[in-house]
């Protein structure tokens, strides 16, 4: 039987699953991302891609909605003790912008998608607002948009990442066990 110390030094199992979706989700988008766009000219296969791209982004935008609804209503474990103001300041701020940046991500691809005149169609099914129209000029501006904030999010993820390492090797503090099920935490 897990001690009332330890489970209050780990997220919850809810918020932990939306963690590891949205980090699988998030990789797997931006890496179809890339390969999409390289691909000459247009064919089914690229044309399929993108709608899947369309699909996993919309996808992911639902789950960080749900990430901070959970988050909202979840215990979160408290900073470690030893960490300083300037610690536990720099945490915050990085996890507010891998918050915008997952929610900025989606948006500019759904704004780019309808500014160039193509609606989006959730798994085919479900079409999305319509809340602009086909515009060139914005179109130029969401996908600029759309591809900064996306290399951006990746950025954030691998620092992220680097943190939890440190954290964990350097640091030895157990952060990262309260994010993976089974590892020690704090």
């Amino acid at each position: 039987m897990k001690s009332a110390l330890s489970e209050n030094h780990r997220y919850g199992l809810p918020m932990v699953a939306v963690h590891w979706l949205m980090a699988v989700g998030i990789l797997t988008a931006f890496g179809m991302g890339l390969y999409m766009v390289d691909i000459p000219g247009i064919t089914p296969f690229k044309l399929k891609l993108f709608n899947w791209h369309k699909w996993l982004g919309v996808t992911l935008f639902a789950l960080v909605l749900l990430r901070i609804v959970v988050r909202t209503f979840s215990k979160t474990p408290k900073y470690p003790a030893h960490w300083g103001h300037k610690t536990v300041l720099l945490a915050k701020l990085g996890h507010l912008a891998l918050y915008a940046a997952m929610l900025g991500v989606p948006t500019f691809g759904y704004l780019y998608s309808l500014a160039a005149g193509f609606p989006v169609m959730w798994f085919g099914i479900v079409e999305l607002p319509v809340i602009i129209e086909k515009n060139a000029e914005l179109k130029e501006l969401f996908k600029t948009l759309h591809e900064l904030s996306g290399k951006g999010l990746v950025l954030l993820v691998a620092g992220h990442v680097l943190m939890a390492l440190k954290h964990h090797i350097l640091d030895k503090d157990g952060v990262l066990g309260r994010m993976i099920p089974g590892m020690k935490a704090d």
